[in-house]
C-alpha cells in the first residue's frame, strides 16, 4: 500500500466531481484569466510547483527542517517550541496539495512521479488506526492529519485510484473517532473539546472524502455546524473567534466562512457580514499571514463579487510581487510570514500557490449545481 503512480498508467475513464472540474480544463490560463486569475498568476503557480518539485526528499516527503522549518515565534504568545520540526507529513499533503490544485496527479501530468512518491510517503506514514500525523509534536499532529487526509482525499476523487480507498477510509474514521461529540470539535487530542483553526482542516477532509465517494455520516456535519454556532458572533452571526468565548478574528471568521461553505449551511445568504469584516484586513495592510490569505481567498472567491474583486486584486499584487525569481530559491516564497516559521520554504510556497490556484481550483457557489459528476475526457 506504500507506493503509487509507479510507471506510465493508463489514464482512468473516471467521474470527476463537478467542483473540481476547471482544474482540467484543457486550457488552465484561459479558465484561470476568465475567473480572475492572469498570465502572471499562471506563471507564479507554475514557478511555485517546480521549486517544490526540485526541493522533494528522496522518500517522496518535503522535510520541514531541511526547508527552514521547526523555528519561528507564535504570534499568539503561546510556547509551542518547535511544533512544525516533525510535520513533514501535513507539509507533504499541502505540497500534494498544490499539485492536485493544478490538475496534475499521480497517473499522469509531467509532475506525475513527483505527485506519486509524495502521496505514496503519506500512505506508508499511516498508521494501523488511520492517524496520519507522522511525528508531528502534540501542538501539529491534528492539523498534518487533517492536511493529509486531505490530500490523499483529493487524490481519490481527481483520480478514482482505488488503492487510495483503504487508506482514505482509515483516515476518515480516526477523523470520525477524534472529534468531540459534544462540542462538535477538534483540537490537539481525539475527544479534546475543539478550536476553529482545527475545524476547517477536518472539514475540509471530510468533504473532499465525501465527494470521493466515501461515507461521512450527517452526525459530523451536525457536530460541525454546532461547533461553529458556539463562537459565532456579530449582527448576522457570521463572525467567528478561535475558541468559544473569544472575541472573533478574521482569520478564524474566514476559516468557518469556508466550513460553513461546504457544510451548505445557509448557502444562498451567506458571507456577506463575514466578507464586509474579512476585507477590512486585505493581503498588503498587515504583515503576510498565508494561513489567513487561503482560507479567505477560497471564502471570497466562492462568493464573488465587488468584496471578491478588491480582495484579489491585493492578493495577486503581494504574490505575485513577492515570489523569489532568482537563484536556488527561485519561484518560492519566504517563510518570513505569520506561522512561516513552523513550517519552512515548503509551507510558505504551498499556501501561496494554492491561493494562485483558485481560479480553478474550486468552483465559485453560482457554478457549482451541487456535486453532480462531470465526465472526464480520456
Amino acid at each position: 500500500r506504500a507506493e503509487v503512480g509507479g510507471g506510465s498508467l493508463p489514464k482512468v475513464d473516471h467521474e470527476l466531481p463537478s467542483i473540481y472540474k476547471l482544474r482540467v480544463a484543457p486550457d488552465r490560463e484561459k479558465a484561470a484569466v476568465e475567473h480572475g486569475g492572469s498570465r502572471e498568476t499562471e506563471a507564479a503557480v507554475e514557478a511555485g510547483l517546480a521549486w517544490l518539485a526540485r526541493n522533494q526528499s528522496q522518500d517522496g516527503r518535503w522535510d520541514v527542517s531541511r526547508l527552514e522549518g521547526g523555528r519561528g515565534d507564535d504570534p499568539q504568545g503561546h510556547d509551542r517550541s518547535d511544533a512544525g520540526a516533525g510535520a513533514d507529513t501535513g507539509i507533504t499533503a499541502l505540497s500534494v496539495l498544490a499539485f492536485y490544485g493544478a490538475g496534475y496527479t499521480h497517473r499522469e501530468g509531467k509532475y506525475q512521479t513527483t505527485v506519486a512518491r509524495g502521496v505514496s510517503f503519506l500512505l506508508a506514514a499511516q498508521r494501523s488506526d488511520g492517524f496520519l500525523g507522522g511525528d508531528a509534536e502534540l501542538f501539529a499532529r491534528m492539523y498534518c492529519h487533517g492536511m493529509a487526509t486531505l490530500a490523499l482525499s483529493e487524490a481519490y476523487a481527481m483520480t478514482g485510484d482505488e488503492a487510495l480507498r483503504p487508506a482514505v477510509e482509515q483516515a476518515v474514521r480516526y477523523t470520525l473517532r477524534s472529534q468531540n461529540p459534544r462540542t462538535g470539535g477538534w483540537r490537539y487530542r481525539p475527544g479534546d473539546d475543539g478550536d476553529t483553526s482545527q475545524l476547517g482542516w477536518q472539514v475540509m477532509a471530510l468533504k473532499s472524502a465525501e465527494l470521493a465517494g466515501i461515507e461521512v455520516g450527517e452526525e459530523s456535519k451536525r457536530g460541525s455546524l454546532r461547533f461553529l454556532t458556539s463562537v459565532s458572533s456579530g449582527r448576522t452571526g457570521e463572525l467567528a473567534a478561535y475558541r468559544p468565548g473569544q472575541r472573533p478574528s478574521r482569520t478564524m471568521t474566514a476559516e468557518a466562512l469556508v466550513c460553513r461553505q461546504f457544510l451548505q449551511a445557509d448557502s444562498d445568504r451567506l458571507g456577506a457580514e463575514a466578507a464586509q469584516y474579512i476585507n477590512q484586513e486585505r493581503p498588503g495592510t498587515q504583515k503576510a499571514n498565508l494561513y489567513y490569505w487561503y482560507y479567505a481567498t477560497i471564502a471570497l472567491y466562492r462568493m464573488q463579487g465587488d468584496v471578491w474583486e478588491k480582495w484579489n486584486e491585493s492578493l495577486q499584487r503581494e504574490l505575485v510581487s513577492s515570489q523569489i525569481q532568482t537563484g536556488a530559491a527561485a519561484g518560492s516564497w519566504s517563510p518570513e510570514t505569520v506561522w512561516g516559521g513552523y513550517g519552512g520554504r515548503a509551507y510558505s510556497t504551498a499556501m501561496a500557490t494554492l491561493c494562485l490556484e483558485v481560479y480553478y481550483r474550486f468552483l465559485p457557489l453560482y457554478a457549482q449545481a451541487g456535486d453532480q459528476a462531470v465526465r472526464r475526457n480520456p
